[in-house]
């Protein structure tokens, strides 16, 4: 029997964010008690918690989330895992890297473990490199657990993965948890809610074991 693995952040008021990136508020709008049914009313920026990067997020003229093939989003996927420091350039020489990779590949770094604390901003982040190996060896959705491929801490070095992986129509995933708990090998789902015209969504990242 199959055993599926939450790989997301839950979503709440207040959660961490992006520095810069709209805050997580939900209220009620209505009440079982006054209008016989609940709804909250919910207030985020695109790139909440665990989410997807649609190529419009950082292409002019970009694919939205709404056309992103779901076939991409599904499937084998194969996690490398890297032995890091803050603020480390991980490239291809600190992976074990395949000679052929699956669409989805993602990178676990255990930096979740620092999710919503000030270390989060000091993740280590993808080369340009790694970027272009992984790119040619069949990659097409980059997954991490980390904020960004690109360093946070230092805005000043731009997003120079986010402009080559969005700028060849590829998909990244940031904020993903518990990748240490998953195989290397494994099927994961990554679906984004079908937002029109959206540069990004929240997704329910999930692993299907077995």
């Amino acid at each position: 029997m199959a055993t599926y693995v939450d790989l997301s952040h839950p979503v709440s008021t207040g959660m961490p964010v992006y520095p810069g990136d709209p805050e997580v508020q939900f209220a009620s709008a209505l009440t079982v008690a006054n209008d016989g049914v609940a709804v909250e009313r919910l207030s985020m920026g695109s790139h909440a918690g665990t989410h997807l990067d649609a190529p419009s997020h950082a292409i002019p003229g970009g694919r939205t989330v709404d056309a992103i093939p779901l076939d991409c989003l599904v499937g084998e996927a194969l996690v490398l895992r890297a032995e890091v420091a803050a603020e480390q350039r991980i490239r291809p020489t600190d992976l074990t890297i395949p000679a052929t990779l699956p669409g989805i590949v993602c990178i676990a770094t255990g930096w979740d473990a620092h999710f919503g604390t000030a270390e989060a901003l000091r993740h280590p982040v993808v080369t340009h490199e790694l970027a272009q190996t992984l790119w040619s060896r069949g990659a097409r959705v980059l997954a991490l657990d980390t904020l960004s491929p690109d360093p946070t801490a230092q805005p000043e070095q731009g997003m120079p993965v986010h402009e080559y992986w969005l700028g060849r129509v590829g998909v990244l995933v940031e904020n993903l948890r518990g990748l240490a708990t998953i195989p290397d090998a494994v099927e994961l789902s990554l679906l984004p809610l079908r937002l029109a015209g959206v540069d990004g969504s929240p997704i329910r990242a999930v692993a299907k074991i077995g």
